[in-house]
């Protein structure tokens, strides 16, 4: 999952959650496969850009002043109303156009049906677990995409968005409630965007793994997403669980 690209080839990919699990271990083992605008919630701000030198090939020991960015650390927080057109406007204006949105943001609150104090928090879960990360897929196709649909479908843009196993089954006292139904909204909501998104020729699916890295692999995981982002499905939920 390291295979090297030229610059040119290189795509971009948009990864919210950067912090995560998820996140952390995309930046680590496919580095080299995107270049990539990392949203970060916390922790972010010690993160610098990366960049690599541009090189002519007709003249390699020519010293290029142009530099290629291939790592863009973004600090964000989901829970601004205007942060998803804030994260598409730096990630836009940092590599020009972006291939791949990976939505690895996810915030976890657990708790009972029965409490009151929960049932409140539940908009705040709802809002960073399905709605943002929806409103930044829609931002980067209304400030990109939606002009562009022969490159989209020539460039296979797409968004991946991370959904999990507990939106499928009901696993009984573990306070999944809120969780689980955000992300039973995030695969329903991605299904429909994908239908709406096709006729400018971008793709939605979903990734639904098990617990990572306790029940499945991370590399599992990171090879679903490199197996939708390379291929043509849409409107797809690929169910990522032990044999």
């Amino acid at each position: 999952m390291t295979d090297q690209q030229s610059p040119d080839d290189t795509r971009v990919c948009l990864l919210l959650g950067a912090g995560g699990r998820l996140g952390r271990n995309f930046c680590r083992y496919l580095g080299t496969r995107y270049r990539i605008a990392a949203v970060y919630h916390k922790g972010g701000d010690g993160i610098v850009r990366h960049q690599e030198r541009v090189v002519d090939p007709l003249a390699p020991a020519h010293q290029s002043p142009d530099m290629r960015t291939y790592f863009y650390p973004i600090v964000a927080d989901l829970a601004t109303p205007d942060s998803a057109e804030r994260i598409a406007e730096l990630a836009l204006a940092a590599f020009g156009h972006i291939d791949l949105i990976v939505n690895g943001a996810v915030h976890y609150d657990l708790g009972p049906a029965t409490s009151v104090d929960f049932l409140e928090r539940l908009p705040y879960q709802f809002t960073l677990n399905a709605v943002r990360p929806l409103q930044v897929a829609v931002e980067v196709y209304r400030q990109s995409w939606q002009s562009t649909p022969e490159e989209n479908r020539r460039s296979r843009r797409n968004v991946i968005n991370l959904s999990s196993v507990a939106a499928l089954h009901v696993y009984p006292d573990l306070g999944q409630l809120g969780y689980s139904s955000c992300k039973a909204a995030l695969i329903m909501a991605s299904r429909h965007l994908a239908s709406e998104l096709g006729p400018a020729g971008v793709r939605v699916n979903v990734v639904a793994p098990n617990t990572f890295p306790a029940i499945v692999s991370v590399e599992q995981v990171l090879a679903t997403l490199c197996d939708l982002d390379s291929g043509s499905a849409t409107g797809e939920v690929r169910v990522v669980d032990r044999k």
